[in-house]
Order: structure tokens, then sequence, then C-alpha cells
């Protein structure tokens, strides 16, 4: 056998496993639900009720927000109560689709590398 041969044989074969690698990962991708990007960051903060205990000294309300950069400045939303289990489930996808996002760019890479 030759080693011309053989080398086109073990390249096929190593595109192939990559190719397969990357068919995996962007079925995973389609199966992700919603996503945003941004960190959740937990916080206390005053309510803005002039009764409330915490206006006189007494302790803050948890709060949740979501964090991202916009134009090299940290951008903050506020997240409600009641979406919050919600958010938290599409800020863990968002990572998710990035580390997806990785692999699938480092099968392309090494596809390129195994140019004819």
């Amino acid at each position: 056998m030759s080693v011309m041969y053989r080398y086109n044989t073990v390249m096929l074969s190593r595109r192939s496993e990559l190719k397969a690698s990357r068919r995996e990962v962007l079925q995973q991708m389609r199966q992700l639900g919603p996503w945003v990007e941004g960190t959740l960051v937990a916080t206390a903060r005053r309510c803005g009720k002039k009764n409330c205990a915490c206006h006189h000294d007494g302790p803050k309300h948890p709060v949740l927000f979501l964090t991202w950069k916009e134009f090299g400045k940290t951008v903050s939303l506020y997240i409600p109560r009641a979406m919050e289990a919600e958010v938290r489930i599409w800020a863990e996808h968002y990572k998710k689709l990035k580390e997806l996002i990785r692999r699938a760019s480092e099968a392309q890479k090494q596809i390129i590398r195994l140019r004819d």
C-alpha cells in the first residue's frame, strides 16, 4: 500500500469524523430553547414604598438583573420576580450556545487544516 493512499485514507476518515462532530453540534444548537445574552446579577435594593422597612434602615429586597456590554459599557435590565426562573434558563441556554459555537468553530478550523 502506498504512503499517499494511506495518507489520503486517514485524511478522509478524519474529515468524516470532524463533519460528523460538526453535525452533532449543530443538532444540539437546534435543540436549545430561547436564550438571552448576559450575566445574571443578584443584589438588594430599596423598593420605593415610604412605609416599607427598607426605607428605615431595614433589610433591602433581593432583586435580579441581567447585565451585558453595549459599546463597551455595562447595561443592566431588571428581571421581574415572576420571570426570574425563566430568564435563568435563557441565560444558561446562552452559555451552552456559546460553548457549542466554540466547538463547531474548532471543528471547522480542523477541517480547513485538512485541506486537500
